[in-house]
């Protein structure tokens, strides 16, 4: 990238919109269900308002992280089509992009009943990993199902189950399990990929990414370790699990080390300390 175009690049904030009509009904039929939620249930004026903007300021995170998701499946995806990749693989890739996007209008109801999303910026033109510039297709690809499936997505399942576990209040918990039911096989679609490329790899390659996959592993440092301020943490009715955040980093390190590092380890790619 230029120094022009660096410069061209700004943050900006995170607004959604809902063009209706055909797109809508298309999207309703792919991923039924979104208006049997609960919707309206949520007693704001009962929780608190320090509950509520903590909440607010989570959720508008979480709304962030399934659109950069997106952002992640959809470069998988056009990689995937590069290296001539299974058309069924490549399809549930796609499809997950689908599912991201209605994680974030699910996420986006969720905060108009909290009251609307705290502000939030970003650089929307850097969402999708980045991977590396004259590398062969298959192994951009693999870089991207790495940091996107094997990594992400695989720390994602027991970060929403343990906030599930705790969740009292009807529309986070059905929001949760909704999120949840679809992050299981969002997992596994990297490791499907390694399936396939098998052979492909060969062992520099792999050693490649490790590297890889220890870079990723450790952009969640931040999560492994729980803040300073306790005050700060999500109350478990509105999903942020029980224990505190001390209790949520030690469930991520544990995913880290008996789930990702393991799970990678069984497709050929070691991760190195």
């Amino acid at each position: 990238m230029t120094a022009a175009a660096l410069r061209d690049r700004a943050e900006e904030p995170l607004e959604l919109e809902w063009l209706g009509g055909a797109p809508e009904a298309r999207l309703r039929r792919r991923r039924p269900g979104m208006d049997d939620l609960p919707w309206g249930t949520l007693d704001v004026h009962a929780l608190g308002e320090a509950a509520v903007l903590e909440a607010r300021r989570v959720w508008t995170q979480g709304a962030f992280t399934e659109y950069a998701s997106a952002a992640g499946f959809n470069l998988m995806a056009a990689l995937f089509l590069e290296c001539r990749a299974p058309v069924d693989l490549t399809a549930a890739a796609a499809d997950c992009v689908v599912d991201e996007m209605d994680h974030v209008e699910l996420v986006a109801r969720l905060l108009m009943e909290l009251g609307g999303a705290a502000p939030l910026v970003a650089d929307f033109g850097a969402l999708a990993p980045v991977t590396t510039p004259g590398e062969r297709p298959v192994v951009r690809a693999a870089e991207v199902a790495l940091k996107v499936s094997c990594v992400g997505e695989a720390l994602s399942v027991p970060a929403i189950a343990h906030a599930h576990a705790a969740a009292s209040a009807p529309l986070v918990r059905a929001v949760l399990r909704r999120l949840l039911r679809d992050e299981g096989s969002h997992a596994r679609v990297g490791a499907w990929f390694f399936e396939w490329a098998g052979d492909r790899l060969s062992r520099g390659d792999r050693e490649h990414l490790g590297r890889v996959a220890r870079s990723a592993i450790d952009a969640y440092a931040p999560l492994l370790s729980p803040p300073a301020c306790e005050a700060c943490h999500l109350p478990p009715d509105l999903g942020g699990g029980a224990g505190g955040t001390a209790a949520h980093a030690r469930a991520l390190r544990a995913a880290v080390d008996e789930r990702v590092i393991p799970g990678l380890a069984r497709l050929g790619i070691a991760v190195p300390s």
